[in-house]
C-alpha cells in the first residue's frame, strides 16, 4: 500500500503538535498505526525534512519581523535619550548662566558697598539738610538785606562790600 504525502505530512504535523519535534521513526511507527504500512525511508525523511526547512522559514520570517520591530524601538528609544540629553544640557547650561549673573550681582554690590563711604539713604538726609540749611541762610540773608545797611553796625573783623 502506497501512502500519499498528504498524509505523510498530516503525520509528521500530529507529531509535532504533540510533541514538539517528529522524529522519522515516530512518523513510520504513526504511519503505521494509522494505516498499516509504514512508508519508504527516503520519503519519509524528505518530507520530515522539507517540514523542517518549512518550520525553520516560518521561524527566520518571524524573527526577522521581530529583529526589525526591536530595530524601530532601539531607535525610537535613542531619539528619544538624544533629546533628553539635549533638554538636560540646555538645563544645565541655563542654570549655570543664572548661577553666574547672581554671583557677578552679589559681587557688584559687596564691592559697590566697601566702596561706597556712605550709604544712599544717609546721603540723601545730609543733602536735604543742606539744602535746607541753604535756604535758611538764604532768607536770612535777604531779611538782613531787606533791613538795609543804615542799621548795620559794623564789628572789627566785619567788612564792607
Amino acid at each position: 500500500m502506497r501512502i500519499s504525502d498528504a498524509h505523510i505530512r498530516a503525520a509528521i504535523a500530529d507529531l509535532e503538535n504533540r510533541e514538539g519535534k517528529a522524529s522519522g521513526a515516530a512518523v513510520r511507527a504513526e504511519l503505521h498505526r494509522r494505516h498499516g504500512a509504514r512508508g519508504g525511508v527516503a520519503r519519509i525523511y524528505r518530507l520530515l525534512d522539507e517540514a523542517r526547512r518549512g518550520a525553520r522559514h516560518a521561524e527566520s520570517t518571524s524573527l526577522a519581523d521581530r529583529v526589525r520591530e526591536l530595530e524601530q524601538q532601539l531607535a525610537a528609544m535613542t531619539g528619544r535619550a538624544e533629546r533628553a540629553e539635549h533638554r538636560e544640557l540646555a538645563h544645565q547650561d541655563r542654570a549655570a548662566v543664572e548661577i553666574h549673573a547672581l554671583r557677578e550681582k552679589l559681587r557688584e554690590r559687596e564691592v559697590g558697598n566697601r566702596t561706597q563711604g556712605v550709604q544712599h539713604e544717609q546721603f540723601l538726609r545730609t543733602y536735604r539738610e543742606v539744602v535746607a540749611l541753604r535756604k535758611r541762610v538764604a532768607e536770612l540773608e535777604a531779611r538782613e538785606a531787606g533791613r538795609g545797611r543804615a542799621g548795620f553796625k559794623a564789628t572789627p573783623g566785619d567788612e564792607i562790600a
